[in-house]
């Protein structure tokens, strides 16, 4: 089972890397974006694989989600296991996508070393999420816990909103900071992210508390929980409340910067 899923997560990786290359040398040929500069064209890319495994990621999740409502402690999905290794090979890929894109931005730095350096200190809390999802996320929820798929198939809904975000980013770079669709894409963003990554949370304890008919009272049931879960949904959830503040100041100078440019009426 084991090296299935290595197997499964090396041509992952390679996919990834592989797909990455292309959309890079699309961008490259396309007239819209052959003329910007790279380091918007690496925002672009590294913006676009991201949504497509974001996708990939919710569709699983929301399939296991689906199968596993009915028994959310014992049943199980395949699929969820196996995109586990693809979703852990997308994470390691993107470390390094990260470091590209900074390093297009940051052109005139001298060494390799002062480029990395500059690229911990400033995506430190990101970087820190992969290498958290990669050595003890995924594995503690594969692999070593007693949890149903059902929860697995909720952390993949978290990735949801992860098109949005990622679309957000591409209209940026593509100069529609202004246009209609960005709004449209950003009100649909953060009202995902909020229902994916926040208020998913209180309804995998509720769906776990409404199947416990052994523990005498919802406090024993949450107490029979292992520690583990408990912080790890405390690990994924600070981020996402900090991202999600990030979002709401972001909507509210939009609107802010478009309120002031309205014209006004004289009396």
């Amino acid at each position: 089972m084991m090296e299935k899923q290595i197997a499964v997560g090396v041509y992952a990786l390679g996919a990834w890397f592989s797909l990455y290359l292309l959309i890079a040398s699309l961008l490259r040929l396309w007239t819209r974006t052959s003329h910007l500069p790279d380091a918007h064209r690496a925002h672009i890319t590294e913006s676009f694989v991201s949504g497509v495994q974001g996708a990939a990621c919710g569709i699983v999740g929301l399939c296991a989600v689906v199968s596993c409502k009915h028994d959310v402690m014992g049943e199980k999905y395949p699929l969820a296991v196996h995109y586990s290794s693809i979703g852990t090979a997308y994470f390691v890929y993107d470390l390094w996508a990260m470091y590209r894109s900074h390093a297009a931005s940051k052109a005139f730095v001298k060494s390799q070393l002062e480029c990395l350096l500059s690229y911990f200190k400033k995506d430190l809390l990101m970087i820190v999420h992969h290498i958290t999802i990669v050595l003890v996320l995924f594995p503690a929820m594969v692999y070593h816990s007693p949890m149903g798929h059902f929860f697995i198939g909720c952390f993949f809904c978290t990735e949801l909103s992860t098109p949005f975000v990622n679309a957000r980013v591409i209209l940026s770079r593509l100069g529609l900071k202004k246009s209609k669709i960005y709004v449209v894409n950003g009100l649909l963003m953060m009202t995902i992210f909020a229902m994916c990554r926040i208020a998913l949370f209180p309804i995998m304890y509720a769906a776990y508390l409404s199947q416990q008919t052994k523990a005498p009272t919802h406090i024993q049931a949450l107490a029979k929980i292992p520690l583990t879960c408990h912080l790890s949904c405390l690990l994924v959830l600070a981020p996402q409340l900090y991202w999600l503040t990030l979002m709401v100041k972001g909507a509210l100078a939009v609107v802010n910067a478009q309120s002031s440019e309205l014209p006004v009426k004289d009396e």
